[in-house]
């Protein structure tokens, strides 16, 4: 019983982040005229919120509170949290661009499905299992091709910036080459 009331809290909160971006996406792009712009400025907090906040969802499965399989949870987070958080974020001049809009658009319109459904779970109306059952087929290849599109572009500030590069000599003796493992993504994503 508790269980099933901490996920229909969690449900129902991530529902009003994702019905926040969205608005705010809307929002944006009503007042600029039609411009996608704004977009990233405008809903980028309640994305960037929703998507780390999602890694409950990976907690959620290992400890056993929901029948996802866990490196199913870990990869759609990692994947989209690395592409928000790691790539999109720090690099200013993706933040106007149309992919990044249609991205934040493709997430929100398919996480305002998600999370009532799950928060409703056996209560969930027709229509929106309909929803949660097809939105998933333009939306997904629309936001998946927008954060190649993202990453791809912004490869030649990562060149440049080198972020999150380990480099030898260290105590662990080990590398890590932060343009070489993006272009390995993105040969592999999503």
């Amino acid at each position: 019983m508790v269980t099933k009331m901490y996920l229909t809290a969690y449900n129902v909160a991530q529902s009003l982040v994702w019905s926040a971006a969205l608005v705010l996406s809307v929002r944006s792009i009503v007042e600029n005229g039609g411009s996608l712009t704004s977009v990233y400025d405008d809903a980028g907090w309640f994305v960037r919120l929703g998507q780390c906040s999602a890694v409950m969802e990976v907690l959620h499965s290992l400890l056993g509170l929901v029948r996802s399989p866990v490196l199913t949870a870990l990869m759609q987070w990692a994947g989209r949290t690395h592409a928000i958080m790691a790539v999109i974020h720090p690099i200013e001049s993706l933040h106007g661009t149309t992919a990044a809009a249609l991205m934040f658009l493709a997430w929100s319109m398919s996480e305002v499905i998600r999370y009532p459904s799950y928060a409703l779970g056996a209560n969930i109306p027709g229509w929106l299992n309909w929803l949660r059952y097809s939105a998933f087929i333009p939306l997904y290849p629309i936001g998946g091709s927008a954060e190649i599109w993202l990453m791809y572009h912004s490869l030649p500030t990562i060149d440049a910036r080198v972020p999150y590069t380990i480099s030898m000599p260290n105590a662990f003796n080990a590398a890590f080459y932060y343009p070489w493992f993006l272009r390995g993504l993105l040969y592999v994503y999503p």
